[in-house]
């Protein structure tokens, strides 16, 4: 247990997701109180704490910043540094990302590496020396940039497509995300799609009238495959934009049948996902999946010869073993889809494994899967393109997602990268306005709940109709 303090609570929130991971790797009780002040440009950093019958330690880092947002921003990332370097000499802790909390450490390595007037290091001395990375995880993030360059948007005028079709055959336990068990919402499946057919065509109309060219579009979920053959025609017949990347996230193996197979394929899509997980029956029934193992098998020999396809697994699940997660990762390296990604457990606060208590904080076991992950599918030819992090995964890790040489998926390294505006669609659906000269991201978010977004569809249509209309 780590009793912490700060004179000045503002970054509080930010800080104790720094906290946290230290408590999950330690069991001793420590006291830590954080002082700081920012004098002339020069910001001092003083921690105290009851170990070792006294503890002090000072630290004194120059700010040279314009803006009350950028100043922020600095100021925080060294009181991580500081507290990280302090609770990892006091606990005998080190963490694989450092003092990092953010979802983004890819984005970070290239905003620094790109940026050589502020930084008098190199972006890898940076994360190694001053943000404390391990050399493992910087190796990891150097290898996704070398991957993600040529593929990178170079242009503001190149945008993203995002669809959201929220509805579920079940509700995994692990999940929180605004999705619904489709039988239980089957009244709201038709009005919504209406709604969403609506906004599609609004959206054809921004991209005709501002002459926008689309990078890729991706229909995800939910499960968008559980509203059948005909309501996602429906969909799809809206989604022809030109892009030469087109994503259905069919998620749920049980939903994908030759009905949905044609469907993907009259309306060009070109990359699918079919989501094993684990390849272990018992798993499945425990996280609340309807399908079995074998069913991802039938799923993929009707999509494998049509489409990229995508499998995810998540190391950690509910009474797997590294054992069970190695024969995971071995199979879907068998059947050799173009991407497999790899997800160690992310747990919110409403999920009904946390609501239960489920601890999926062991480092070393989640620590072990990944590593396990990274050397099968690397050497099995698959390259890691893309990554991020969240605050409730296991071991405090990351998400990566491997490709095929030449079959990343764009849109998920523009999603993280965050250089390419995204006009987002349906319930939850949060639009994004890169603006390249100025690297400043403004946003247009859409009605989180389905119910919600079919009532207020009109305001949300009239809302950004004039987000976008700005857009030159």
């Amino acid at each position: 247990m780590i009793d912490f303090s700060i004179s000045n609570e503002e970054y509080l929130n930010d800080l104790m997701e720094l906290i946290r991971p230290f408590e999950s790797r330690s069991d001793e009780d420590v006291s830590i109180a954080v002082e700081y002040e920012n004098i002339d440009g020069v910001f001092k950093v003083k921690i105290t704490s009851d170990k070792f019958g006294g503890f002090v330690k000072n630290y004194a880092f120059k700010i040279d910043t314009e803006g009350e947002l950028e100043r922020k921003r600095v100021e925080k990332r060294y009181l991580k540094i500081a507290i990280y370097r302090t609770l990892s000499f006091l606990l005998n802790v080190n963490l694989p990302y450092g003092c990092l909390t953010g979802i983004r450490p890819t984005k970070l390595y290239c905003e620094i590496e790109n940026d050589a007037d502020r930084y008098s290091k190199s972006a890898r001395d940076v994360f190694l020396k001053d943000y404390s990375v391990s050399e493992g995880k910087v190796e990891l993030i150097q290898k996704i940039v070398a991957v993600q360059k040529p593929i990178r948007n170079k242009s503001s005028r190149q945008f993203d497509v995002f669809v959201f079709i929220p509805f579920c055959p079940t509700r995994c336990a692990y999940c929180s995300f605004v999705s619904l068990p489709i039988d239980k919402q089957r009244k709201l499946v038709e009005p919504y799609v209406d709604c969403l057919v609506r906004e599609l065509e609004q959206t054809k109309r921004i991209i005709e009238k501002k002459r926008i060219k689309v990078r890729a579009v991706y229909v995800g979920g939910g499960t968008p495959t559980s509203i059948g053959a005909e309501l996602l025609d429906n969909v799809l017949e809206r989604c022809h934009f030109g892009a030469k990347e087109f994503t259905v996230e069919a998620g749920r193996p049980d939903t994908i049948t030759p009905e949905i197979v044609d469907v993907m394929q009259k309306h060009g899509v070109t990359r699918v996902s079919v989501n094993p997980q684990t390849f272990n029956d018992k798993t499945l029934e425990i996280i609340g999946r309807k399908h079995k193992s074998a069913d991802t098998y039938n799923a993929y020999m009707l999509v494998k010869d049509k489409f990229d396809v995508n499998m995810d697994l998540i190391a950690c699940l509910p009474g797997e073993t590294i054992d069970d997660f190695k024969r995971s990762v071995d199979i879907a390296v068998a059947l050799n889809p173009a991407n497999v990604t790899v997800h160690t457990l992310y747990m919110k606060k409403g999920s009904a494994l946390k609501q239960a208590g489920y601890d999926n904080t062991d480092f070393e076991t989640a620590s072990q899967m990944v590593d396990y992950a990274y050397r099968k599918l690397t050497s099995a030819g698959y390259e890691p393109y893309y990554m991020y992090r969240q605050k409730y995964t296991s071991g405090n890790l990351e998400n990566v997602g491997y490709a095929k040489p030449k079959k990343a998926c764009v849109y998920n390294i523009d999603i993280m990268e965050e250089d390419t505006s995204i006009i987002a669609n349906g319930a939850n659906g949060i639009s994004k306005k890169w603006n390249k000269k100025i690297n400043l991201i403004t946003r247009c978010a859409n009605y989180k709940e389905p119910i919600e977004y079919i009532k207020h569809i009109d305001e949300m249509l009239e809302r950004q109709g004039d987000f976008w209309s700005k857009t030159k």
